[in-house]
């Protein structure tokens, strides 16, 4: 029987990261390393969306056995979460655009967020969540949609350490997923403006506090601009109860 190849081109939930300071990184490390602190990272990201994957068990008969024994088949299911990563960007993509597909992804990326921050040296991260038509052939490393091009775009204007979501994925998370986003007040290069984010700091505050406070410590000048920017995310939230 031939199996039908998975479908490549549909409506997914895209969420787009970039490594804050990536140039400095480069300017101030050895090539090994930049790549055994990359190669590192890079494991604790497979290793999160690995504990994505869900199990499925079919059934067949035991062939050739009049007893008819049943025997449990495991195999997993197609990837929930879709990974590509180059130089300073990662990009996290799902298989549809249902409300579990974007609790996953939003999970995973807080996942991430948490790991990157809490390292000896931490890997400041920003990053936009979009939805919409996106292809993606893993096989031949070929990826594109407008969806992607959205969470892009708008990444480049994020101005704190967090992950804010396009209007093209808002409907979805007032939704579904009210309980890890919120409407704030976040900032972007044009100024503060209401747009839903991912409270990936929730529960682990005081983590992310430290984490921040060893990347102060590694910069000057407008670089601590996103540090103080995601301590008053944080301190609002904090006060907001």
């Amino acid at each position: 029987m031939i199996m039908e190849a998975p479908k490549q081109t549909k409506k997914r939930f895209v969420v787009f990261l970039d490594i804050m300071g990536f140039k400095e990184r480069v300017a101030r490390n050895t090539q090994d390393s930049l790549y055994e602190e990359l190669t590192d990272f890079n494991r604790d990201i497979t290793t999160i969306i690995n504990g994505t994957k869900k199990i499925k068990k079919t059934r067949s008969s035991k062939q050739n056995d009049s007893s008819d024994i049943t025997l449990i088949k495991s195999e997993e299911e197609e990837d929930e979460i879709l990974l590509a990563q180059f130089s300073d960007s990662i990009v996290l993509f799902t298989n549809g655009n249902t409300k579990e597909n974007l609790l996953t992804i939003s999970n995973v990326a807080k996942q991430i967020m948490i790991s990157a921050i809490k390292r000896e040296k931490p890997i400041p991260l920003k990053g936009a969540l979009a939805e919409g038509d996106i292809t993606c052939d893993m096989i031949k490393q070929l990826f594109f949609g407008q969806a992607l091009i959205d969470a892009y775009l708008l990444e480049e204007n994020i101005q704190y350490y967090g992950i804010v979501v396009h209007h093209s994925a808002e409907q979805s998370v007032k939704s579904y997923a009210t309980e890890i986003y919120k409407d704030n007040l976040v900032p972007l290069k044009s100024g503060k403006i209401n747009h839903y984010e991912l409270v990936w700091y929730n529960n682990s505050s005081d983590d992310v506090k430290s984490g921040l406070e060893r990347i102060r410590l590694s910069v000057s000048d407008s670089p601590r601009k996103y540090v103080d920017n995601t301590n008053n995310i944080i301190d609002d939230f904090i006060k907001r109860g």
